[in-house]
């Protein structure tokens, strides 16, 4: 008869099998109050309504403002060195890479010197999954930016754009 058989082991999994269960559902049913407590406590200059998973990385919170129900979504960064504004009712997808941070090019002698610009993205914009949004970059209002973009250039209001390069479709 092998060890496994004996009825105490047996109880003994079953058991742990249950307290792991049990440590998971809590987990995840803790996660959203616990990416709200987070998101609160870095971002002083959030609107009412905003959600933000736990999964987003938050870089300087404190060069970041938010409008009123504004959705982050997971896994996304946001990077505040040369200041991040986002308007109200903005929703902005998974894995969305918001950097208003880059490297100076011009001159040719490294290490290249960081250079910051601020981002702006107004009012009811959606940003699709895995877009970056680069430094200097104002959104207009109303804007869609679709999936996998890379917005290194600003965009009039109701703009769509999609691919990468970027490409206005309408105006």
């Amino acid at each position: 008869m092998a060890i496994y058989n004996a009825p105490i082991i047996k109880y003994f999994f079953g058991i742990l099998f249950f307290f792991v269960k049990l440590c998971m559902k809590i987990r995840s049913s803790l996660a959203p109050v616990v990416g709200a407590i987070r998101f609160r406590a870095l971002i002083k200059n959030a609107g009412s309504g905003c959600s933000c998973p736990y999964t987003v990385e938050i870089k300087y919170p404190e060069n970041i403002s938010i409008g009123n129900s504004t959705r982050i979504g997971p896994h996304s960064t946001l990077g505040g060195y040369g200041g991040i504004k986002i308007g109200s009712n903005v929703v902005v997808s998974k894995n969305v890479l918001i950097e208003s941070a880059g490297l100076e090019f011009k001159n040719k002698n490294v290490p290249y010197k960081h250079k910051a610009m601020p981002i702006v993205i107004e009012d009811e914009v959606w940003i699709g999954a895995n877009a970056i949004i680069l430094g200097g970059v104002t959104i207009g209002k109303g804007s869609i930016v679709g999936a996998g973009a890379v917005v290194s250039k600003s965009l009039p209001e109701k703009s769509i754009v999609v691919q990468s390069p970027t490409r206005i479709l309408s105006k």
